[in-house]
């Protein structure tokens, strides 16, 4: 990443007022904009409701680490998966694919850094 990137996405992002919030929960980042948010923040509220964050929202960043923890969580329920009984095993594969599709979308569309600065 350049030097520059931090200094240029801090103006960038200052100019709008959005905040950034991590949410490791949910594999992203949420560049908050109260307008765009499906996870219904209060009126007036400043930040996100990060307990109900929601596919699709446009507010959502994802990093391809956030696409490679994906992968790695989808793993782990696999994992669990192989030991439950049938009706758990099967909503924690759905789960695991779920997570999988994501990173891949994420990997399909996503811009690399350089293309920002």
């Amino acid at each position: 990443m350049p030097r520059t990137f931090a200094k240029k996405a801090s103006t960038f992002l200052a100019r709008d007022g959005i905040v950034l919030y991590d949410n490791p929960a949910a594999f992203l980042i949420c560049a908050f904009k109260h307008d765009n948010a499906l996870c219904e923040p209060d009126p007036g509220a400043t930040a996100p409701r990060q307990y109900d964050c929601r596919p699709g929202c446009g507010n959502t960043v994802r990093t391809g680490s956030h696409a490679r923890l994906l992968r790695e969580r989808a793993n782990e329920l696999d994992q669990l998966a192989s030991r439950a009984p049938d009706p758990v095993s099967k909503r924690l594969r759905v789960n695991a694919n779920r997570l999988r599709e994501t990173a891949d979308i994420h990997d399909a569309t996503a811009h690399p850094t350089e293309a920002l600065t």
